[in-house]
């Protein structure tokens, strides 16, 4: 059997095993809330190895199946192993959240304070996103002028490809010494940079003022702990 490379996404089987559920009686069906089944839906988040094999329990389906779309008995260990040996890519910090060697040594790693790390991501997720490993970089929020959407200590994944701005959609920017997440709207006069709460200013750039703001890529992934 040949590797599937459009196999059905996590959220669609989902979907499928719900049947004519509610997302409330699946909910509590699966001892798990309303929130996080609908964040599974949407796509947003995608559950723990632990959660997935509950869900699968639940709903009398393999872990298999549920996890990538495939039936234990259709997969060739031996013709098919790519589906085990996909490449790893691993996405490095932004450069300016990286400590220097010193803080390296002493920093422990409490909440709030985002972790230094790389991400791993797999080559499929790559080429189904249309995305290039070397163009990425991890971003940790700090703030909450992106939440709900966003919030503190999520982490980002960018993508610095050059490219023309998207209207709406949310860029890392660095002005002066300040970087922040905002979203760009675009005008005819230039952007309004934009946050998802009353405590972040709007902020207008003329185009005369372009040159002073570095857009450092897009978001493509926002990666959120569940807890």
């Amino acid at each position: 059997m040949k590797t599937n490379k459009s196999v059905q996404n996590f959220k669609q089987r989902l979907a499928e095993v719900m049947q004519d559920n509610s997302i409330a009686s699946f909910a509590k069906k699966c001892d798990m809330s309303e929130t996080v089944i609908r964040d599974y839906l949407s796509g947003k988040t995608y559950p723990s190895l632990n959660r997935l094999a509950l869900i699968a329990e639940k709903c009398g389906v393999t872990y298999t199946w549920l996890a990538s779309g495939y039936h234990p008995q259709d997969i060739d260990l031996i013709e098919d192993s790519q589906n085990y040996n996909d490449p790893i890519h691993r996405i490095p910090v932004y450069s300016k959240q990286c400590p220097t060697l010193e803080e390296a040594s002493t920093q422990k790693y409490v909440r709030g304070t985002p972790p230094v790390m790389n991400y791993p991501v797999l080559n499929g997720w790559l080429d189904y996103r249309g995305l290039d490993a070397n163009q990425l970089i991890l971003y940790w929020a700090k703030g909450n002028m992106m939440s709900p959407e966003i919030k503190n200590n999520n982490g980002l994944l960018i993508d610095t490809t050059p490219k023309d701005i998207v209207d709406g959609s949310i860029y890392l920017i660095e002005y002066l010494d300040i970087t922040m997440i905002r979203r760009i709207r675009l005008t005819l006069d230039g952007w309004i940079l934009l946050g998802n709460n009353s405590d972040c200013e709007t902020i207008t750039v003329n185009r005369e003022d372009f040159k002073n703001y570095h857009i450092v890529g897009n978001v493509v992934q926002i990666i959120k702990d569940l807890y």
